[in-house]
């Protein structure tokens, strides 16, 4: 036999065995591995059996094929009135405020290209004058959105050495602030403000700290009511720790000239961090913070959220500038009023002519307990059917017995519609015997 083939022969019959067929199943694609690992995550798989359950009735993700001046949706085929929007003033719709976006393109472009850590165009700097001229604050600083103003101020003014305290029911973008800047060394505690200070006392005993940091909101962005900010101020200036206030929903809405509920309780922002919203009441883009010159120029340093963010486009700028003309003119007490009369009237109505269990009213947010999971949804939906959009808010944004039909009232909603709303509500709480008070 050749020498060759016996070699040959050799070592085949001394390899392992290979069979014939792989019956393994074929590795799955990098991106269905990623699909199952995630899917795995309590939260995650929770949330998506929810929406599989409920696919009719949690009117989440909708696509809106258009609206008109007066908050009429037209979901699909159907007509709804929409009192899911944060666009309290109705400003979206104002002549004034899309005249300067369209003014701004030939000038300025859709976009201006760079990070602001680079350059800004003089229209910010003119936005977040006339933005800081409006609040009574020697300066502002511009985000591309509330939650990029607190992911990056947060962990700018809060790292290692400093204590900092944050009010367990303030908005998430918040909480992930918090996150970064206990990751880069900062000591979180979370806190209950809603009821007083009494919180921060008992959690700076015994603590030493460079600097300290309270962090809360000015309306709570889910029920719409409101801390006792002025005793927490007050506790603030005491111990020495600064102030840092998102006041994203009293935004334009709240306070005189609609400058907040901190300018409301405090009577000026001189002395705290106040985070506004450039996307609610304003109804164009951004966030902002309130800050001296000189703070400005160290947050721009230590935000990473300003440095490797993009900037706000030139029409919003514009626009933002045509809004604080609107703010700073006798129209505003005009819309204002429109608003606070459906606040009002809607506020009344439900508390008081139907004792449902009510919350907010300060700002344009009123919530009505309902409290079960399922209930909630079905509630909305119910309203949902007979022509009115609201927000049905469940566990985690609410306790988990805590759900809530959520109301964003808006100036340009007709009292026709309010008293419309009104009667849903009636037929709603005969319908699903909702929580009462009395």
């Amino acid at each position: 036999m050749d020498h060759n083939s016996n070699g040959g022969s050799a070592a085949v019959l001394s390899s392992p065995s290979v069979p014939l067929t792989d019956n393994r199943p074929a590795p799955k694609a990098p991106l269905d591995r990623l699909k199952d690992r995630l899917f795995k995550e309590k939260t995650t798989r929770l949330a998506i059996m929810w929406l599989d359950r409920y696919p009719d009735t949690h009117l989440k993700d909708m696509l809106v094929d258009e609206g008109d001046d007066v908050r009429r949706l037209r979901v699909r085929n159907r007509v709804v009135w929409n009192f899911g929007s944060d666009s309290f003033l109705g400003l979206d719709r104002h002549p004034k405020v899309q005249q300067a976006m369209i003014d701004a393109l030939p000038a300025w472009g859709t976009h201006n290209g760079a990070s602001r850590a680079f350059t800004s165009i003089q229209l910010c700097e003119d936005a977040e004058r006339r933005v800081a001229r409006w609040l009574g604050v020697e300066n502002t600083l511009i985000f591309t959105s509330v939650t990029l103003t607190n992911v990056g101020v947060i962990p700018g003014i809060a790292g290692k050495g400093d204590l900092l305290l944050v009010d367990r029911t303030s908005h998430d973008s918040v909480h992930q602030g918090v996150k970064i800047a206990q990751s880069n060394g900062a000591k979180v505690k979370e806190i209950d403000l809603v009821h007083g200070p009494e919180a921060i006392y008992q959690a700076v005993e015994g603590e030493k700290y460079d600097g300290c940091v309270v962090a809360i909101d000015g309306v709570y962005s889910m029920s719409g009511q409101t801390p006792p900010l002025k005793a927490i101020h007050s506790a603030c200036q005491e111990l020495g720790a600064d102030l840092y206030v998102d006041d994203a929903h009293g935004t334009g809405v709240v306070g005189p000239r609609g400058r907040g509920f901190a300018n409301e309780e405090l009577g000026s922002l001189n002395d705290i961090l106040m985070v506004g919203s450039l996307s609610k009441a304003f109804s164009c883009m951004g966030g902002f913070v309130t800050c001296g010159t000189e703070l400005k120029r160290i947050l721009k340093i230590r935000s990473s959220t300003f440095i490797f963010g993009g900037p706000v486009p030139p029409p919003y700028l514009a626009a933002i500038c045509a809004v604080c003309d609107i703010f700073e003119s006798p129209e505003y007490d005009e819309i204002l009023g429109k608003l606070r009369y459906n606040v009002n009237r809607l506020t009344f109505g439900l508390q008081n002519e139907l004792k449902l269990k009510v919350s907010g009213g300060v700002a344009p947010i009123i919530s009505v307990l309902v409290g079960d999971f399922e209930k909630t949804l079905l509630a909305g939906k119910w309203l949902y059917d007979r022509g009115f959009y609201v927000q049905s808010a469940t566990y985690p944004a609410v306790p988990i017995m805590g759900g809530l039909l959520r109301i964003q009232v808006n100036a340009n909603h007709t009292p026709e519609t309010i008293e419309a709303l009104l009667q849903a509500f009636a037929d709603l709480k005969r319908e699903h015997n909702l929580p009462t008070d009395g």
